[in-house]
């Protein structure tokens, strides 16, 4: 019988920082996860366990100066963009990579970066269902017709604004996590997701959220985009230069709303995380 084992997800959250707020669903991807294979779990904020195996997430917001206090029994989950984060977190990120710490990444094209980094020991997460994150609720009437949270730059600014100016009733959020930012999603017809890097990897732990709770989304999906092909039916894709029209049209759409609702949803259950899980262990 395999020995049961204790795992320690630990986000890394500086003192004001709210944004590691954005870890926690993909934490609790882990969590709920780990637990189904017959493992024990638990979620911190910047706490490590000297016993059990740590899987951090958030490291590029670590001193890489810290290595030395880092248990042996420890793995990186890297959530950045590698072609296009900034310089010093790449820099930061480099540092833990070499260090011999274990490492998962979610992207197939992350880890080629990595790997022409010199570093090997490194293994893809893939992105599926968990049942327990399937908690938000949608109210009869749903009074918001685009959602969109993150960080804003001139390419995400320029969507944002071509949809205001063809009347559609649009919600931004940064800084909001949690309940309050769930709501905002229930509330909201269609989520926009597109990117802020050039480097075009579907932000597939941005979306997997999304897609467990039956939200129509329209991703950013250009030539050059590096999407799985089983989360291509779950979002409406549209290159950068489509982006207002499709989601004028999808918005508009109540019918094609309501398909894409169940698109959203399928695309993920057929894929238990459960299964991902027990494989990286």
């Amino acid at each position: 019988m395999t020995e049961k084992k204790n795992y320690n997800i630990c986000i890394i959250q500086p003192q004001g920082y709210v944004h590691s707020m954005a870890f926690l669903e993909l934490a609790e991807l882990l969590l709920y996860s780990i637990r189904d294979t017959g493992n024990q779990a638990e979620v911190r904020k910047n706490q490590l366990s000297p016993d059990g195996v740590n899987i951090i997430i958030g490291a590029h917001l670590l001193d890489p100066d810290k290595q030395g206090s880092i248990p042996a029994n420890t793995v990186i989950l890297n959530t950045e963009q590698l072609s296009g984060v900034y310089s010093e977190w790449r820099d930061r990120l480099g540092k833990w990579f070499e260090s011999g710490t274990g490492l998962w990444d979610y992207s197939p094209a992350n880890i080629d970066v990595i790997r022409d980094m010199g570093v090997e020991n490194v293994k893809l997460l893939k992105i599926g269902y968990q049942p327990e994150l399937k908690r938000i609720a949608t109210p009869e009437v749903q009074d918001v017709d685009v959602l969109f949270y993150g960080s804003i730059n001139e390419r995400r600014k320029t969507v944002l604004q071509g949809l205001v100016d063809r009347g559609i009733k649009l919600k931004v959020l940064s800084g909001v996590y949690g309940n309050e930012r769930d709501q905002w999603i229930g509330r909201s017809k269609v989520i926009l997701n597109h990117h802020f890097y050039e480097s075009q990897i579907f932000e597939i732990v941005r979306v997997f959220y999304l897609l467990t709770n039956a939200k129509p989304v329209v991703a950013e999906v250009n030539d050059g985009t590096t999407i799985e092909d089983r989360f291509r039916d779950g979002v409406v894709a549209a290159p950068y230069d489509q982006l207002v029209d499709t989601v004028c049209d999808l918005v508009n759409d109540e019918t094609h709303l309501k398909e894409q609702s169940e698109k959203a949803f399928q695309s993920i259950l057929k894929y238990p995380q459960v299964s991902f899980t027990r494989k990286i262990l």
